[in-house]
């Protein structure tokens, strides 16, 4: 009886040899596959395929027997998540470059390639479950990454597994302690692991497209009269809810409630002006079939944020509006919103506006 080929994502971490690991001890045959993302060496944040990050994914391979390879992705990357990670910056949008590397490299790119190797199905270690061809949250409810998986189809959700979807953290660090795996006890990946010390304006000014962009140079900041408070940097600095770092004196709290890069200014306001009452979503991607009318949903704002019920609505140009029961803060546009029935994923876009435009 033949087994099962299988392609297993291993970016060095905990997660993702554990996912393998299972995969092997069901029988499958799987081959292990290491993204080498950026073309210099160490990021010091795991998950961009640094040297430590390969050793580790090989010695994992080795303890499971399984065979190891290093795919060079970098000029992809470089295209598809750090180029518009930069643009979005300098156009006063925060991205979110963990949606679109999932979508255009680590499914995108890899799926393709489990066809061109023979392998029915591709497994990673993110925090997620697919049931019933239906993306749905990962058990550990701290650990859930659908929020950044949303813009898988119906078509790739029938080749895709994530095998520690249905643990928790902890039991995955138990299970790769008792496998003996090096990574077991590995400290966590960061996100926007290309960005060194977590300094995104220094990532985008030394960029070469920010050279002369208005994004990275003085302006005025506003409140929303238009009353000038005072200058910042430039709006590559700040994002949507920002309280702290505005170099404002106020005796109130003071929030971002927009940028606008075209004249470079920073809109602030008090409590409750950085809520929003509905956003519009564009390039939206739906795991199914899309709603044939308004529908209620739960709809995530930001990893962290808690869903939020609203009232959801397909427009004819596709992109989606939202109307929540209740206002949400910090509806940023260059983040995704995604949506939810339950512990179900929808779909999901990014946002354009904090705000359900008609």
């Amino acid at each position: 009886m033949s087994r099962t080929r299988v392609l297993a994502a291993m970016s060095g971490g905990v997660d993702s040899s554990v996912a393998a690991a299972l995969a092997a001890q069901r029988g499958d045959e799987v081959v292990g596959v290491t993204m080498k993302l950026l073309p210099r060496g160490e990021t010091g944040f795991g998950c961009c395929g640094s040297p430590a990050d390969v050793d580790d994914a090989r010695r994992v391979c080795e303890k499971i027997g399984i065979p190891h390879y290093v795919v060079d992705m970098a000029d992809l990357f470089e295209s598809k998540v750090i180029r518009p990670f930069v643009e979005s910056y300098l156009s006063g949008r925060t991205p979110n470059p963990c949606v679109e590397c999932n979508r255009s490299v680590k499914f995108g790119h890899l799926l393709g390639l489990a066809e061109a190797w023979g392998c029915a199905r591709v497994a990673t270690g993110h925090y997620a479950r697919v049931e019933g061809g239906r993306l749905l949250k990962s058990v550990d409810a701290v650990k859930d990454q659908t929020y950044f998986l949303y813009a898988l189809t119906a078509r790739e959700l029938s080749r895709v597994e994530f095998p520690v979807g249905g643990a928790t953290k902890d039991a995955v660090r138990a299970k790769a302690r008792a496998l003996g795996l090096k990574t077991a006890d590995k400290p966590e990946s960061m996100e926007t692991c290309f960005v060194p010390a977590r300094d995104v304006r220094g990532f985008v000014a030394a960029r070469p497209e920010a050279a002369g962009a208005s994004a990275l140079s003085t302006g005025e900041i506003r409140d929303v009269s238009g009353r000038r408070l005072g200058a910042h940097p430039g709006v590559a600095s700040y994002t949507v809810g920002q309280r702290k770092g505005l170099g404002l004196s106020s005796a109130e709290p003071l929030y971002v409630v927009s940028l606008d890069a075209r004249e470079n200014v920073v809109v602030v306001g008090g409590a409750g002006e950085e809520y929003s009452a509905g956003l519009t979503a564009a390039a939206v991607s739906w795991t199914g079939t899309a709603p044939a009318g308004p529908r209620r949903a739960e709809v995530r704002v930001r990893h962290r944020h808690a869903p939020a019920a609203a009232e959801i609505s397909v427009r004819p140009d596709g992109s989606v509006t939202a109307r929540f029961d209740v206002p949400q803060r910090a509806v940023a546009p260059g983040q995704a919103a995604v949506f939810y029935d339950g512990d179900e994923v929808l779909g999901g876009g990014t946002i354009v506006s904090g705000g359900a435009e008609s």
